[in-house]
C-alpha cells in the first residue's frame, strides 16, 4: 500500500478473535458438520452409482452414447447455482429485461450504472492487495493462468517464450521464479552462460534496490555512452545528444523530482511514466540539426542557454608560475628522474676503482 499510494485498496476478509467459549462452540459446529458432510457424501456417492448405472440403461436402450444422456440429464435439471460460477450474458439481460426497477431508465442513470460498473471492473484490476499473504496468492493464482495460457499457446503455435517474476521490494513474500516453453531456457545457459537462477537471482537484487529511481530510464538512450540526466542542462544535453522528452504532465515544472513539492504533482509524475505517457525519444536527425540552428541563433544573440558552468574560484586573479631557478621540480618530473637513474648496471666512480676491496 505503502508503494501505491494513489491505487485503491481490495479490503481483506474481516476475522475477529475468539474467546475460548466462542472456539469450544465452533469445535463442536465444526465436528456436526464433518459428520453431516461425511452421510451427505455417502448418500451422494450411492445416488452417483445409482444414476450411472441407469444412464447406461437408457443409453443401452436408445443406441445413444452415455455421455449425451448425462448432457441432457443435466439440461432438464433445475438447482441453485454452484459457488463461484458465473452468469452469462444472455441470463443477464433476461434479469435486467424482468425486473421493474431497470426499466425505462434516463440517460444520467445509464450513465451512472456504467461508471459504477467501470469502477468497479477497475478496482479489482488494479486494485491494491492489502496484505501480503492476499498478495502471493493473487501472484501464485494468476502466474498459473498465464503458465497454461503460454503452454497451450506455444502448442498451438510453436512460439518460444520465457518469463521472469521476482518480488519488487525486500517485504513481498513471493518468491522468484521462471518460466520457459520447451528448450528456450537453454539459450540463457548455451549462448549467454547464465543459468536462469542465477538471471532471477540478479533480477530480484536489483529490482529490491532501495537506490533505484526514476532516473534509470535515461541510462541507456544511447548506446555508445551513458548519460547522466541533470535538468537545469536538459537544454544541452538535447544540443548535443539530440535526446528530448514527451507527456510531461502539464501543470508541473520540468524539473528533478527531488525539486516538486506537492504529493500530487509527485503521483502524477509516477503514473505518466508507469503508463508510458510521458518517455525519452530520440529526435530525427532533421530535428536535431534544425533545433541546434535555434540554439546557435540565440546565443549569437547574447542568450545563455541553459546553466552556465561555475568558473574557477580564482578567476581574474593573477597565478603563481614556477621560477626556472628556486622552484621545485613536479612529482612527474621528479618520478622521470627517478625511472631516468635506475639502471641494472651500476658504474663504479674512478675514486671507487682506485681503492682497495672486492668489486662486483
Amino acid at each position: 500500500m505503502s508503494r501505491n499510494p494513489g491505487h485503491p485498496v481490495i479490503p481483506p476478509r474481516s476475522s475477529e478473535k475468539l474467546d475460548a467459549a466462542q472456539r469450544a462452540v465452533r469445535k463442536v459446529a465444526a465436528e456436526q458438520r464433518r459428520v453431516k458432510q461425511e452421510a451427505i457424501s455417502r448418500a451422494v456417492a450411492e445416488l452417483l452409482e445409482e444414476q450411472d448405472t441407469r444412464i447406461n440403461e437408457i443409453a443401452k436402450a436408445h443406441c445413444i452414447l452415455p455421455e449425451k444422456v448425462y448432457m441432457l440429464s443435466i439440461s432438464y435439471t433445475t438447482s441453485d447455482r454452484p459457488r463461484g460460477q458465473k452468469f452469462q450474458l444472455k441470463e443477464l439481460q433476461e434479469m435486467v429485461a424482468n425486473d421493474p426497477e431497470m426499466q425505462d431508465l434516463d440517460e444520467e442513470t445509464k450513465q451512472k450504472y456504467l461508471g459504477e460498473l467501470k469502477e468497479s471492473r477497475g478496482h479489482k484490476a488494479k486494485g491494491v492487495r492489502s496484505t501480503n499473504t492476499a498478495a502471493s496468492r493473487d501472484v501464485q493464482a494468476t502466474l498459473k493462468n498465464i503458465y497454461e495460457e503460454l503452454q497451450a499457446l506455444a502448442y498451438r503455435t510453436g512460439i518460444y517464450a520465457c518469463l521472469f517474476v521476482m518480488r519488487g521490494h525486500v517485504y513481498d513474500t513471493h518468491a522468484a521464479t521462471w518460466f520457459g516453453t520447451d528448450n528456450i531456457m537453454d539459450f540463457w545457459e548455451d549462448r549467454m552462460n547464465l543459468s536462469p537462477d542465477y538471471i532471477i537471482k540478479q533480477l530480484e537484487l536489483w529490482a529490491c534496490n532501495e537506490e533505484k529511481t526514476i532516473g534509470t530510464i535515461t541510462k541507456h538512450l544511447r548506446q555508445e555512452k551513458p548519460i547522466r540526466l541533470r535538468f537545469a542542462n536538459f537544454e544541452q544535453i538535447k544540443y548535443k545528444f539530440g535526446i528530448d522528452y514527451e507527456g510531461w504532465p502539464d501543470g508541473i515544472p520540468f524539473s528533478s523530482p527531488y525539486k516538486i513539492q506537492t504529493i500530487d504533482e509527485i503521483r502524477r509524475l509516477r503514473d505518466a511514466i508507469r503508463e508510458n505517457t510521458f518517455q525519452w525519444v530520440k529526435m530525427t536527425l532533421s530535428q536535431h540539426q534544425e533545433y541546434r540552428k535555434q540554439v546557435d541563433a540565440r546565443r549569437k544573440a547574447g542568450e545563455t542557454v541553459g546553466v552556465p558552468r561555475q568558473g574557477r574560484s580564482d578567476k581574474g586573479k593573477k597565478r603563481k608560475t614556477a621560477s626556472e631557478n628556486d622552484s621545485q621540480p613536479s612529482k612527474k618530473v621528479r618520478r622521470t628522474r627517478a625511472a631516468q637513474k635506475s639502471r641494472e648496471i651500476i658504474e663504479t666512480s674512478d675514486e671507487d676503482s682506485d681503492g682497495g676491496g672486492d668489486h662486483f
